[in-house]
């Protein structure tokens, strides 16, 4: 029997509305997302998200925007789920894009160029990023001078229903919701830029 992973203090990442992220204590490639123990307005976001991955994973959505979900670990806080770990070529934690923003780390036109690139992908492989907060995205140096953003939270839908029933199987629905949730994103970018 495989014992319990035990999720310390020390490998939290971020605490999000309804899941702690901790570094995986014996894989510092990947995290492990975890509901907290007495979360009441709990809309498990562990088993939508691992639906979601499980329907990308099915349609061969390349991964090179978003992180990789392998799936459920038993932890000493509950079941979690773990994923790619997003980091810099030099092995630092990738900075989220707000911070990228605010601290003015990068150019307009370089943090442009990285949005656009994003559209692309997204509206390219369908992909329904949902709650999109300027910080469920890092922007990763994955080589010296070379950026990227990568979504790690929010993908899918907000909830189990009829509505990501529809996400899943119909293209006309998803494409609308898409578009709708990308228009939030610039708002939200345009207004911190």
């Amino acid at each position: 029997m495989n014992e319990k992973i035990v999720l310390t203090e020390e490998f939290l990442v971020a605490r999000g509305g309804e899941r702690d992220c901790y570094i995986h204590p014996l894989d510092s490639t990947k995290v492990i997302k975890v509901l907290y123990i007495n979360n009441k307005t709990n809309r498990n976001q562990n088993t939508l998200e691992y639906k979601y991955f499980k329907f990308l994973e099915k349609q061969n959505v390349p991964l090179s925007h978003i992180t990789k979900c392998y799936g459920y670990i038993d932890t000493d806080l509950g079941e979690g789920l773990i994923f790619d770990r997003v980091y810099d070529y030099d092995g630092k934690t990738s900075m989220t894009f707000l911070d990228i923003i605010i601290k003015n780390r990068l150019t307009k036109d370089v943090r442009d160029k990285m949005v656009e690139e994003l559209k692309e992908y997204l509206f390219k492989y369908n992909i329904l990023f949902v709650d999109i907060a300027l910080y469920n995205v890092l922007c990763c140096e994955y080589e010296k001078d070379r950026y990227k953003l990568v979504i790690i939270d929010g993908l899918g839908g907000r909830r189990v229903g009829i509505k990501f029933f529809l996400y899943l199987n119909s293209k006309i629905f998803t494409k609308y919701k898409i578009r709708k949730s990308w228009k939030r994103f610039l708002v939200g970018y345009n207004k911190k830029r």
